[in-house]
């Protein structure tokens, strides 16, 4: 009996193949499969079978489809059975039954021989083992779930595939693998190791042009495709070969075996072992249960395809990070390749970003070849993580977002985290709960710490100490480091001072620990300002802060403020920070330090004092964003503004970036918005939210977008802060624009249209109008947008607002383009051109761009098309512009397929796809599934055009964009008259008809 997954998934017993059942069956078994002999949750099935919607009843419907698997195993006579064990089931299989499984312990051993010289041996293995394959992994089965785990298998099997390359030119064989070679990199071109392998199999064939060859349209592909330069691998081959370095020749039979390919030198020095654990701790106590059944995990059999993790929870000061350390220096040994350490305790903020550059670094990667972009560190770290015995600790995570992104890319790697929380997201994770000590490792810990005579001289009173700190690691070791720090103290006389309640906690803190009797201790000696900006620190409610910051809360000016907060550091109630490409340094406090600095902010400042400072700071913070807005924008354009008072750091300069700025300040300027309409601050409550759309517009960060809107609203509502609800009505109208829920903008432009009326505001007038015209335009009233658009662009010239107008004309312009009036598009366009030029606008100067590229395609001008959508390219990911990326990776699909390159334009388009979708913008994901529709038709593909077509029918009803709907199900009805279902065709004909009652628009 053999159960194969890598091709089409089936059975076989006996004869041949078995009815495995329906597709639920089949889904369930692959899923039970790829977990085989551990236990498999059923919420893990229902979210293979049914995805984020299952019905009510999927639970009972997963045990129907074990009972029908349970039946076909037997009746198959199947060296298998499926178990029943909390919280789900467990598939009991044999690696010898399991294709995929067969193929791990093959590559295994291929390695295996491969290290140890016997390459011919390892060769054929690495054969034998690919022979197992029988097209792509777990075909047939329709699951994202399943699809996730098949693109794993899909790059064990590529990544088997390189090494049996790699071990053929080591034994000299690169003229027969050349052909095959140049095969997989016409269907590979993006894997940047095939082209290494061909241009040193054709140098070693004596084809050196033809190998630079390679090195030009490997380039070529990457730089067009993804945007990125080869890698360090590659140019320093494409150099070793121009340069005819000795070291490219075919290895002596005689040398050492090696298990890369053989190139020179890198030019980065050979990666030092990462060793980042802290030291632990003299006197560890108990745990040894724990200890045992996690080393054993760590150390035993594993899943081959599964990288191994552990996730270890209990309350805050239980021990967790003290015995995640442990296991980690007790299991070195067992992986030599070092181990990587991060302290996650920030809740709510992503620091994977920078956890991957600095993991980078520490695997040999040089800072300046860390890549910018999150999406390309992650593939780099999981690369460089690959093959290694690397053991990964994670301590203090707040949930599974934080662990996710920092998962090893190879099984052979293992990942211990810490948390408080239990953490049941993680895939396969293996739990530990940790629990506070009985009474009998207590007193061993207490004995630790200050010697056992002492306990058993005063048992009684030691175990009444245990009985206070409840068991406690944490309490535990501040009551014996005090009374270890005062070897004259009785026990007793620590008991009788934590018998009184209200002082216990002031007991309980010792020589830097942070509990409240030692902040008390430092914070009563600062000096007095220290003290006063320890209590308005309180007020900040951002996870860090910048030194300015301390400026706005005294009223000084930021040299005198940085002077109080270095006080404050050295007393150490304060921590620094400088994240990675940055130059400021960051402060922020303790969790517990900020709650005993509120109560002193409560119980020292007034209420008029706090209120002074609140507005100080949100203030600075209202300052600086509208210089990072002018700086984006060229002025104060495109935006409104109100009275409340502004606090300008003295000798402050503007953000430098305004885009670097944005970032880093994305979790504060949220947070400070949130304070303005906790504190009533309603005038400067809506102009911060509105201000902020600068940065949630632009970077796709709808629900901070929303939520500080709505907020703004409420409090403007409340205040009766007419010009606010316009403000935050329009800001709304806008969100509800860019996600295309027209009904509810029209609702909102309405409403903000007559209260800027009321007001007398034309140029708040002006930007409602501005977008109202475009809902216009989306319902195909023509006449109503143009009218509004003229309307405005007068508002806006009148304004001064030289932007907005250039936006306008760039609208006005589209609709010319829609019309077949290219000589009047282009006139508009080149003036909305000129003013964002002028401006140094370069947001609006590439959606300038966008809309000549729309022309030139239109006209098809596709030379011309070409060169403004790189352009467009260079912008948006300049400025950090994600929608504006999306939009331009889609035209540049568009450009590829109408130059015939239905490869190149579906590998770009699938690039826009992921930027869409990873911004949340439907309208342009749906015009990219539309155009890979048109693609798939194109080359003869119907099932795949279909797949596409609905999806973007889908889209664009929820969108309400009946036009593109309407070209959806036409494109659909042609498909289905080619497949000969006539009935189908009509069916979506009719359905396009009903949507456009009159003539059909572009």
């Amino acid at each position: 009996m053999e159960l194969r997954l890598l091709g089409p998934v089936e059975l076989v017993a006996g004869a041949g193949p078995v009815d495995l059942g329906g597709p639920r069956q089949r889904t369930v078994l692959s899923v039970l499969a790829l977990n085989k002999n551990r236990v498999t949750p059923v919420a893990r099935l229902v979210d293979a079978v049914w995805g984020a919607t299952p019905p009510s009843t999927a639970r009972s419907q997963v045990q129907i489809c074990i009972s029908g698997l349970r039946k076909v195993l037997d009746g198959a006579g199947a060296a298998a059975a499926i178990r029943t064990k909390a919280p789900g089931y467990l598939l009991e299989l044999d690696d010898a039954a399991l294709d995929s499984a067969r193929f791990a312990r093959m590559v295994a051993e291929a390695r295996e021989l491969s290290a140890g010289g016997r390459l011919a041996q390892a060769s054929g293995t690495l054969r034998g083992a690919l022979a197992l394959w029988r097209g792509a992994a777990l075909t047939g089965i329709d699951s994202d779930v399943v699809r996730r785990d098949a693109v794993v298998l899909e790059d064990h099997r590529m990544a088997a595939e390189e090494e049996r390359l790699r071990i053929d030119l080591e034994l000299g064989r690169h003229e027969e693998i050349s052909g095959e070679l140049r095969a997989l990199v016409e269907a590979q071109p993006l894997r940047e190791k095939l082209h290494s392998l061909l241009m040193l199999a054709l140098y070693r064939s004596g084809r050196q042009a033809e190998a630079l060859q390679v090195f030009r349209r490997a380039r070529t592909v990457l730089v067009d495709e993804v945007g990125v330069e080869p890698g360090a691998e590659l140019q320093d081959l494409v150099r070793a070969i121009l340069n005819r370095d000795p070291a490219l020749g075919v290895p002596e039979t005689t040398r050492a075996p090696v298990r890369e390919p053989v190139r020179p030198a890198p030019a980065a020095p050979p990666s030092a072992v990462p060793r980042h654990l802290p030291a632990g701790i003299a006197d560890f106590t108990g745990r040894d249960m724990q200890i045992a059944e996690i080393k054993d995990l760590l150390s035993g059999d594993r899943d081959p395809f599964a990288v191994p993790i552990v996730s270890i929870a209990g309350r805050g000061g239980v021990g967790k990070s003290s015995l995640a350390v442990r296991i980690a220096h007790e299991l070195g040994d067992a992986y030599p390749d070092g181990h990587l350490y991060a302290d996650l305790r920030e809740p709510g903020e992503d620091r994977t970003p920078e956890l991957h550059a600095r993991f980078l670094r520490a695997l040999g990667v040089p800072g300046t070849a860390v890549p910018e972009d999150r999406r390309e560190r992650a593939e780099m770290y999981r690369t460089r993580t690959a093959g290694k015995r690397l053991l990964v600790v994670l301590d203090d995570v707040a949930g599974e977002e934080q662990v996710l992104p920092l998962l090893p890319g190879s099984p052979s790697c293992a990942v211990v985290v810490t948390s408080r929380a239990r953490l049941s997201g993680l895939p396969g994770a293996h739990r530990v709960d940790v629990d506070v000590f009985d009474v009998g490792h207590a007193l061993e810990l207490l004995g630790r710490i200050i010697g056992p005579d002492r306990v058993a001289a005063e048992r009684a009173a030691a175990v009444e100490l245990v009985d206070f700190c409840d068991g406690l690691p944490l309490a535990l070791r501040i009551a014996g480091a005090r009374l270890a720090s005062r070897p004259h103290w009785r026990i007793g006389d620590l008991v009788r001072r934590l018998g009184d309640e209200a002082g216990r906690l002031d007991e309980l803190a010792h020589r830097g620990i942070e509990l409240r009797s030692n902040i008390a201790l430092t914070y009563h000696g600062l000096a007095a300002r220290g003290q006063r900006l320890f209590r308005l620190i309180a007020l900040v409610e951002a996870p860090d802060f910048p030194a300015w910051t301390a400026a706005a809360l005294l009223d000084i000016d930021v040299p005198a403020a940085s002077e109080v907060l270095e006080s404050l550091v050295d007393a150490q109630v304060l921590d620094t920070v400088v994240y990675p490409g940055e130059h400021e340094v960051r402060y922020r406090f303790h969790d517990l330090i900020r709650v005993y600095a509120r109560e002193r902010l409560q119980e020292r400042e007034t209420d008029e004092d706090r209120h002074e400072a609140l507005t100080r700071l949100l203030g600075a913070w209202l300052e600086l964003a509208e210089d990072a807005h002018r700086q984006e924008y060229g002025g104060d354009y495109t935006v409104l503004h109100g009275d409340a008072p502004r606090w300008r750091p003295p000798g402050r300069a503007v953000p430098v970036d305004p885009l670097v700025w944005w970032e880093n300040e994305r979790r504060v300027v949220p947070a400070a918005i949130r304070q303005a309409a906790a504190a009533g601050l309603d005038e400067l409550c809506w102009d911060l939210a509105l201000t902020s759309v600068t940065m949630f517009e632009a970077k796709g960060y709808f629900d901070e977008w929303h939520e500080t809107s709505r907020l703004a609203l409420e409090l403007a509502e409340r205040a009766g802060n007419d010009r606010g609800r316009a403000a935050m009505l329009y800001s709304l109208g806008s969100l509800h624009l860019a996600q295309r829920r027209l009904e509810k903008a029209e609702e909102c432009f309405a409403e903000a249209l007559t209260l800027f009326a009321l007001q007398g505001d034309d140029h708040g007038r002006a930007l409602v109008l501005r977008n109202a015209a475009f809902v216009d335009w989306l319902r195909r009233d023509r006449a109503a947008s143009v009218r509004k658009y003229d309307e405005a662009l007068d508002l806006m010239r009148a304004a001064g607002d030289r932007i907005g107008a250039a936006h306008v004309l760039c609208n006005l312009a589209r609709i010319r383009i829609d019309e077949g009036a290219e000589s009047g598009a282009v006139h508009l366009l080149d003036e909305a051109l000129a003013i964002s030029r002028h401006a140094g606008c370069l947001r609006v100067e590439a959606q300038v761009l966008y809309r000549f590229t729309e022309l030139h395609l239109q006209a098809d001008k596709i030379d011309l098309a070409r060169p403004a959508l790189h352009r467009v390219l260079r912008i948006v990911r300049q400025i950090g512009d994600r929608v504006g990326e999306a939009y331009a990776l889609h035209g540049l699909g568009l450009v590829r397929y109408r130059e015939g390159r239905l490869d190149n334009a579906e590998a770009t388009l699938a690039h826009a796809l992921v930027a869409a979708r990873g911004v949340g913008e439907l309208f342009v994901e749906a015009r990219i599934r539309f155009t890979l529709g048109e693609i798939a038709k194109a080359k003869g593909d119907g099932q795949a055009a279909q797949t596409q077509l609905v999806d973007a029918a889908e889209l664009f009803e929820r969108l309400e964009s009946a036009v593109w709907q309407a070209k959806s199900l036409v494109l659909l009805s042609e498909i289905h008259v080619a497949g000969g279902d006539a009935d189908r065709a009509r069916e979506e004909a009719e359905r396009a008809a009903r949507l456009l009652p009159g003539p059909a628009v572009a």
